[in-house]
């Protein structure tokens, strides 16, 4: 049975008085600066009616159709009944609660943007809708059952034209965080049409693959995969608000930055979040609901419990071999974008506690470290020449310690790199800086084979050999260190065809090629003649 409309229209004329045809424009529909917004404000009340179906099975779809001078929107939610009737008539007010993607009863009233009679036909109700407030009789509208259908009669051309442009723009986005649409399809008086399907599954406890089909008029077939993970939220008083959410875009089975990362409220705000995924909540947001106030108590909260999720997120993609270098240059990593005053700091400041702490940064074995025990180069042969045990060793006698991956570099990841030096503190080791780890202690320890691959590595490394000319790396015979040269000549000699008694390199320190031409570069020579040799020896000797 149809609600008493003339009775809701007398309520609603005691309440909000006759004037409210002339004020309704300024205050409910000319609100928003984007006057297609509706489109979204349909979505939400599709997407809210789907949810509250007593079966929650059939079709989960929204259908808009653009004929003649109408756009018809279609779905098959919950039929209208009095309470729906009364809240989409009312302002401030609405039959949804806390758990809805709309709060505000005039999240409809958008529509007067471009229709001063919008229609609604749901259930047993048919009914139009005169000055924002006032419900009227409207004629039965054929109709599957079940199914509900809005109305907005009246368009002129340009009208047409900017909801056509509006429609082909939407995108897949519309259906990355809904739950109960599954499909959105639309048709245009010109002949244009587009639909977009989602799949969702279930991969974890909280963690969905969100696997978008579908095309348009005009552009390429569209496939788009994501990555949500979701934390259940509660009011103070206990109430479930809904869920806050991150969802991380997926590309050939890699994790890859968003083309735009404006903060969602199940559909993007015009709030940029400077971040490399998306973010989603029950953020409380201006009545146009296309901006959020950064200083609101919950909002504040919502983002400190987004944020709270990252390591469990980081940790989950960790271990199904997705946290990669790239993956990691989409985290808040520039302090400027993300000031300590800004309402997305918390992410900062998670983002430093846990790649700091937990065991996120992958590094050069193929597993992962927390920066307080990683250290970095961009130069392989350093990675090489150094294992974790040594590195142990040299830098600060922890075990753990280890190489972050090769593929952080300030040629690759400028951002990422200095994120690590300037934010977590990790330690950078490059050719320059061997000379502050060695000590002759070390390189006692270490083998021929060992002393043989520093001897190459510095080959490679001329701004070095001044240093290397006053240093102990020489290797005797005997085991014993010792500096190359001696008052600026030579003080021992490479190991030759035949034994001497004089000061030789151990033969097995300096077996290949490419060790003994580093060596030469010192001004060491293998032996000739036993006098010549002891005559040079002598004379060295001498001059120092």
């Amino acid at each position: 049975m149809a609600s008493n409309y003339d009775a809701i229209r007398r309520k609603n004329l005691k309440r909000f008085g006759t004037d409210i045809g002339r004020i309704g424009r300024m205050l409910l529909a000319a609100r928003y600066d984007d006057r297609t917004h509706f489109i979204y404000e349909l979505l939400q009340n599709a997407e809210d009616a789907l949810s509250k179906r007593p079966n929650r099975t059939g079709k989960r779809s929204v259908r808009f159709n653009l004929k003649g001078d109408s756009l018809s929107v279609r779905h098959f939610g919950k039929p209208f009944d009095k309470n729906d009737v009364e809240g989409v008539c009312g302002i401030d007010e609405s039959t949804k609660d806390i758990t809805s993607i709309g709060r505000f009863g005039i999240g409809f009233k958008s529509v007067y943007a471009f229709t001063q009679l919008p229609e609604i036909h749901s259930g047993d109700e048919d009914f139009a809708i005169e000055n924002y407030v006032w419900p009227k009789h409207a004629p039965y509208f054929d109709r599957e059952h079940d199914e509900t259908v809005i109305v907005m009669p009246g368009l002129n051309s340009n009208d047409c034209e900017e909801i056509e442009d509006a429609l082909a723009r939407m995108g897949p986005d519309a259906l990355i965080f809904l739950k109960e649409i599954e499909e959105i399809e639309w048709a245009t008086r010109n002949g244009s049409s587009g639909v977009y399907l989602r799949q969702s599954e279930n991969l974890d406890d909280n963690v969905r693959r969100i696997t978008i089909f579908g095309n348009a008029d005009g552009l390429p077939d569209t496939e788009q995969v994501w990555l949500v993970f979701s934390k259940n939220l509660d009011t103070p008083d206990g109430v479930s608000a809904g869920r806050t959410e991150i969802a991380f875009l997926i590309e050939d089975d890699e994790v890859c930055a968003v083309p735009s990362s404006r903060l969602v409220v199940f559909f993007p705000t015009v709030v940029e979040t400077n971040l490399g995924f998306r973010v989603q909540g029950p953020y409380r947001t201006t009545p146009s609901r296309d901006n959020v106030p950064s200083k609101d108590k919950w909002n504040l909260r919502c983002i400190r419990e987004t944020a709270g999720m990252l390591p469990g997120v980081l940790a989950w993609l960790r271990d199904h071999d997705m946290l990669t270098v790239n993956t990691l240059q989409l985290l808040p990593l520039d302090l400027e974008k993300f000031p300590i005053e800004s309402m997305f700091h918390p992410f900062f400041r998670e983002t430093k506690r846990c790649l700091s702490e937990d065991g996120l940064l992958p590094d050069s074995r193929g597993g992962y470290v927390p920066g307080n025990n990683a250290v970095l180069s961009g130069t392989r042969a350093v990675r090489e020449l150094f294992t974790a045990a040594q590195l142990a060793e040299l830098v600060r006698g922890d075990p753990d310690i280890m190489w972050l991956d090769g593929g952080i570099s300030q040629d690759r990841t400028p951002a990422l790199r200095k994120y690590l030096r300037e934010i977590l503190g990790v330690k950078e080791y490059e050719p320059r800086t061997i000379p502050s780890l060695l000590n002759t202690s070390f390189l006692q320890r270490q083998s021929d084979e060992w002393l043989r691959r520093l001897y190459e590595f510095l080959a490679d490394q001329p701004s070095l050999r001044r240093w290397a000319m006053d240093f102990p790396l020489i290797r005797l015979d005997d085991g014993t260190h010792t500096k190359p040269c001696r008052g600026g000549k030579a003080a021992v000699f490479l190991p030759g065809e035949a034994e001497t008694g004089f000061p030789t390199i151990r033969r097995s320190a300096c077996e290949s090629d490419k060790a003994r031409d580093f060596l030469r570069t010192l001004g060491l020579t293998e032996p000739k003649s036993p006098y010549r040799n002891e005559l040079l020896l002598l004379c060295s000797c001498h001059s120092s």
